[in-house]
């Protein structure tokens, strides 16, 4: 009898976890878990983290569990669904082009159950190579562009099958236990676009949520509880089936030239993946011209591909934080007036400014074939930004590959001085250093409990 889906993925996994991790697969894992420990800590500092930790406390209580960068103690599953959410409170975490965010989920996964099993960076790193290419290999098996044009947020629904996949590494299931750890999460996986219209924060639960989601699913796997093995395919309730126009269940454990973690963006820019090409063809077009006065420009035009639009083409709230990072007007304006669109550029009293919300007001966002073409055949989320000014002038800039992109990678410096700025900011001045020393340079075989110190606030 022909395997099913999930169980074919599982074998995939399994044989991944047993099999040592080359130099080049390793660095790429220690650099995805720096970057996602410095979103996490970065985002437990900002100012609506409070509440989340509030919310779970109130429900759940103290547990033993410590989130990095935040206070206080949490059971494991909420530990990873706090991790999750502050990896994600800034839009700074990693992307895939199969339009998933791995880090935010699978790194809260891997960190807060080594801390209960006593696990090794060793075991750690493999964990999270293992959800990274789970929750990759599902979205690829879809076409995720469809199922994200459907309104779905493909980190919380692929999600949660690369949080169980990491945490079945983690409690060393065999390949039937994966199998039952991802059917179970995948009968219940779910999360939609609806934060959008009015830029809600429900979106920067979703990672939190799947990474939950996983943990719990692992855990009634090894308990014996069986999950569905026709999860993705089956007619009636299939993930695939329901969320996608298509499906290509090969691409479930078909040999590829890399491991998905060695796919992995890592963000320059503090904002929606979307808005990345905008913001920098409107910062060359402010090189070339940098007196971008808003009374002065007549018109200011956006082209981008069908998802870009759907995800990121409408305007800003002022008041909302989630809905600027959501917004191509928005980094088009910091881009026109000569910011970085970095995280700096989303802190609340950045969005008050009057010459951006000026600037933003002036942009139309709309789709083209050429850039649904280039999403669709190159995987790349490109742009056109043309300014027109009232005297006559006009000046366009085509981007394809922004900072950060697959095709432009930040490069391991980068990586680093993103991590500083993230962890000095959070922790304090000088704090950075001894983070990135620990987790690029340590022994793989040092208790992931030793490096735990060096995460928390100073109280801690």
């Amino acid at each position: 009898m022909e395997k099913t889906g999930i169980c074919r993925l599982a074998d995939l996994l399994t044989a991944l976890r047993r099999r040592s991790l080359d130099p080049a697969d390793e660095e790429a894992a220690r650099l995805c878990l720096l970057d996602g420990l410095g979103c996490m800590i970065y985002g437990a500092a900002m100012e609506e983290a409070p509440r989340f930790a509030a919310a779970v406390r109130a429900m759940s209580g103290e547990g033993n569990i410590a989130v990095p960068g935040a206070s206080g103690r949490f059971s494991a599953e909420n530990a990873a669904l706090l991790g999750g959410t502050y990896a994600h409170l800034r839009e700074l975490d990693d992307v895939h082009y199969a339009i998933v965010h791995s880090g935010s989920v699978c790194v809260p996964v891997v960190v807060s159950l080594a801390q209960k099993f006593g696990s090794s960076l060793r075991e750690v790193l493999v964990a999270l190579v293992v959800g990274v290419e789970a929750m990759v290999r599902v979205s690829r098996a879809m076409d995720f562009l469809d199922h994200r044009q459907r309104g779905w947020h493909g980190t919380a629904t692929c999600g949660a099958f690369g949080a169980a996949a990491a945490a079945a590494a983690l409690m060393d299931l065999d390949a039937e236990g994966c199998a039952n750890a991802m059917g179970i999460a995948g009968s219940r996986t779910g999360g939609s676009w609806a934060f959008a219209a009015d830029g809600a924060l429900t979106k920067r639960l979703h990672p939190g949520l799947a990474a939950r989601d996983g943990i719990v699913s692992a855990f009634f796997a090894a308990s014996g509880i069986r999950g569905p093995h026709y999860v993705l395919e089956a007619d009636d309730g299939g993930f695939l089936t329901m969320m996608s126009r298509s499906r290509d269940l090969s691409q479930l454990d078909a040999p590829m030239p890399e491991l998905a973690i060695r796919e992995v963006e890592y963000k320059w820019f503090a904002s929606c993946k979307s808005v990345h090409s905008p913001v920098t063809a409107a910062t060359e077009i402010f090189r070339s011209h940098p007196v971008c006065d808003p009374d002065g420009i007549a018109d200011i035009a956006v082209e981008v591909n069908q998802s870009a639009l759907s995800m990121a083409g409408r305007n800003y709230d002022s008041g909302s934080v989630v809905s600027a990072q959501l917004s191509i007007p928005y980094g088009v304006a910091l881009g026109l007036a000569g910011r970085s669109g970095r995280a700096a550029d989303y802190m609340p009293d950045v969005l008050k400014r009057p010459e951006l919300r000026a600037l933003a007001d002036k942009t139309r966002v709309y789709r083209t074939d050429e850039f649904d073409e280039i999403r669709m055949k190159e995987h790349k989320s490109a742009c056109r930004v043309t300014v027109t000014w009232k005297d006559g002038e006009k000046r366009s800039c085509k981007v394809t590959e922004p900072k950060g992109s697959f095709a432009n990678p930040l490069s391991k410096d980068d990586i680093l001085f993103k991590a500083t700025e993230l962890l000095d900011f959070a922790l304090g001045a000088g704090r950075s250093g001894p983070v990135i020393d620990a987790f690029t340079n340590s022994p793989a075989d040092v208790p992931f409990r030793e490096l735990m110190p060096l995460l928390l606030p100073k109280e801690e």
